[in-house]
């Protein structure tokens, strides 16, 4: 409860000190690095995850991205790692449609229980004002583990404050329908833009 408080905060006070300006129209960087932190639970289970990752334009059409994590979840640890590609598409002068394709690799630290998890999105990024992005963003996505296989939707919203130029925070949640119990997420992240 107490870092959903926390993302609320974060959220109002990011609304309440963008709302005062004219909104500009202003392309989105597909270049950074970052650093977040999330709240996962699944059912009874609760865990925390940690990650660093990045992306690369490879032009205005194409981008590169990956993360490295480490989820501290009951009944053990996990590293987690991921890799995708996507491609951003102008709807406006202020918002893209990017089209994205993820494939995550979990390990877990006891056992050979490893999960693989392909994910196909779309990702709506809007400029609410000149320094605050909106998101929302829906797929599909398939897993694969000891226990079987499975698919199901994936949904997410999140907020994202510039504080300067070229470095931003975020507030995101998101919650996932594969297997047998959904997984809710809800993390905050720092980024460093190029």
């Amino acid at each position: 409860m107490k870092k959903i408080n926390t993302a609320m905060t974060l959220t109002a006070a990011a609304l309440a000190m963008s709302l005062s300006a004219p909104l500009m129209a202003k392309e989105f960087s597909y270049t950074y690095a970052e650093l977040g932190v999330a709240d996962v639970e699944t059912g009874n289970n609760d865990g925390d995850l940690f990650y660093g990752g990045g992306s690369l334009a490879l032009d205005r059409n194409v981008f590169i991205r990956g993360s490295l994590g480490f989820l501290d979840y009951e009944p053990g640890e996990y590293d987690v790692v991921s890799l995708g590609v996507g491609t951003p598409m102008n709807l406006s002068p202020t918002s893209d449609l990017v089209l994205a394709l993820d494939y995550a690799f979990a390990d877990p630290d006891k056992g050979d229980n490893d999960i693989d998890t392909l994910t196909a999105s779309a990702t709506s990024r809007t400029w609410l004002t000149n320094n605050l992005e909106g998101n929302l963003s829906a797929g599909l996505a398939h897993q694969e583990s000891d226990f079987g296989d499975d698919s199901g939707a994936i949904v997410g919203a999140g907020l994202r404050l510039y504080v300067a130029p070229q470095i931003s925070v975020a507030a995101n949640i998101s919650r996932s329908f594969v297997g047998d119990l959904d997984t809710d997420s809800i993390g905050v992240s720092g980024r460093v833009q190029f």
